[in-house]
């Protein structure tokens, strides 16, 4: 469920940022699929997935999380 979760949350996410809205996703949902994100996505780093991006400190669980799975939403306006 957690890789499900992770996988809508992204994908709302994409929509959102592609069509020029703010990010649907909060800190709060995020918190829930990210230990799995991060179990399923660390394994298939570099020949199934993109590299991750480097959070910067301070930023919130939502924001981690998508840049955690190549996002780079810490660098996007309104996340």
């Amino acid at each position: 469920m957690g890789a499900a979760a992770s996988d809508a949350a992204v994908h709302a996410w994409d929509i959102a940022v592609a069509n020029g809205g703010p990010s649907p996703l909060t800190d709060e949902p995020a918190r829930r699929p990210a230990p799995a994100a991060e179990e399923l996505v660390e394994p298939l780093r570099g020949f199934a997935h993109g590299p991750a991006v480097e959070a910067a400190p301070g930023v919130g669980d939502a924001t981690a999380l998508l840049d955690h799975l190549g996002r780079d939403a810490g660098r996007r306006p309104g996340n």
